[in-house]
């Protein structure tokens, strides 16, 4: 049986961040990834903020597009926020995984693609981690001193048996989301470049938002993403597909559209971080300990630090310079802290609400910050920015109320 200091459950951008820096340090890791490419599950907006290249040493290769705009849309209104100089990206999900990937790759580390994790069991103090390949039904295993779970919202393997689908909406807020890849004409393109156009409001998309983001020339992410799918809190169609296609007439207005790509996805993110984040020598990163934002459904940033922290407190276990990897699940709550518990609430508050007219005043409340406020609420989810504008909504809402006083 071969044998590995790490195994790591899924090549999404948590597992390859680990699996970069801990093959980077000399440790013997190998990846399992379910998906026979990275092609197979291209499934990401990809917009982040700049500093994401700096942070994490991103090459520019794995940009689709920069952006020096932020446009907000609600049924009845729209702003424009705009700087000289880039303020945000659109990665390119299949090569900033492949990036990732080769580096890890170079490093030694070793990656297994169709390979479905299926289960592992403890022997002593190591780990035997069963898998199958595509189109094999033999159980193949291999040894570990450390599993991470990098699967996603599936939390395949250290939250297995957690069923957050069927769980309170007090505990769970699950986003579900579809967007196609399409080219248009270049006057199309142009409309939409250099720019993260966001769409709020009932005619858009009730209880959640759209989007149009530009990537290299002609082609265009645009897609819609719900909160809470299974719970009417805003009357709606039961097809977001409608409301895409929708987007895509009214916001596109022109048939010559090329479709690309398709895809879709569901996340099931627990509130008030009580996912479990280690079990003696497995830890779980990502969206399996739900590192993506409520608020804005933002995850690539944030499952990349999850797995740079996490590769820290392995390497520090696997040098026996800590006991255990429990301080992991510190650091990861110090890092979500009060930023995820205030993106909760305004998520409750912001997608519930069934007055179109309100999510109208919300923008105006949004126009009273500047592109900076506005970088640092959608992307840093700053407490003192996010009472800012809550204040100035709360305001509009007084005066609306006393402008219709008899």
């Amino acid at each position: 049986m071969d044998c590995f200091d790490v195994v790591i459950v899924g090549a999404g951008p948590g597992g390859l961040s680990a699996a970069r820096q801990l093959s980077n340090a000399g440790f013997k890791v190998l990846l399992l990834e379910k998906e026979r490419s990275f092609a197979a599950n291209d499934f990401s907006s990809g917009g982040a903020p700049l500093e994401i290249l700096s942070d994490f040493q991103l090459p520019e290769h794995v940009v689709g597009a920069y952006c020096c705009k932020i446009r907000i849309s609600a049924t009845q209104d729209s702003h424009v926020w705009q700087d000289d100089q880039p303020v945000a990206v659109v990665l390119d999900f299949k090569k900033l995984r492949t990036f990732l990937a080769e580096e890890a790759i170079q490093n030694g580390a070793s990656l297994f693609f169709g390979c479905a994790y299926r289960s592992y069991r403890r022997e002593n103090s190591a780990l035997v981690v069963n898998f199958k390949k595509a189109g094999d039904d033999v159980l193949l295993s291999v040894r570990a001193k450390v599993l991470i779970d990098a699967t996603g919202s599936d939390r395949r393997v250290l939250g297995e048996g957690l069923k957050t689908h069927g769980s309170s909406a007090r505990d769970v807020i699950v986003g579900r989301g579809i967007e196609y890849l399409v080219e248009v004409p270049e006057a199309v393109y142009q409309t939409y470049a250099n720019c993260l156009s966001f769409f709020i409001g009932s005619k858009w998309m009730p209880q959640g938002y759209a989007w149009i983001f530009p990537m290299s020339a002609n082609l265009l992410k645009i897609g819609v993403g719900r909160n809470f799918p299974n719970t009417q809190f805003v009357p709606h169609h039961r097809a977001m597909k409608d409301y895409l296609d929708q987007l895509i007439i009214a916001c596109l207005k022109t048939e010559e559209i090329k479709i690309i790509d398709r895809h879709g996805k569901t996340i099931s993110y627990t509130c008030h971080h009580k996912d479990p984040y280690v079990d003696q020598n497995i830890i779980a990163i990502g969206d399996a300990v739900s590192t993506v934002n409520p608020l804005t459904f933002e995850g690539i940033r944030h499952a990349l630090k999850s797995g740079e922290i996490a590769a820290r407190q392995v390497q520090g276990f696997l040098e026996k310079k800590i006991p255990d990897l429990k301080p992991y699940a510190c650091e990861m709550r110090r890092y979500c802290g009060m930023r995820w518990l205030v993106s909760e609430l305004l998520t409750q508050k912001i997608y519930r609400e069934p007055e179109d007219e309100k999510m109208t005043l919300m923008l105006h409340a949004l126009k009273a910050l500047s592109l900076s406020d506005l970088k640092d609420l959608v992307f840093y989810y700053r407490f003192k920015i996010a009472m800012k504008f809550y204040a100035k909504y709360q305001i509009l809402l007084l005066k609306r109320v006393f402008s219709f006083s008899p």
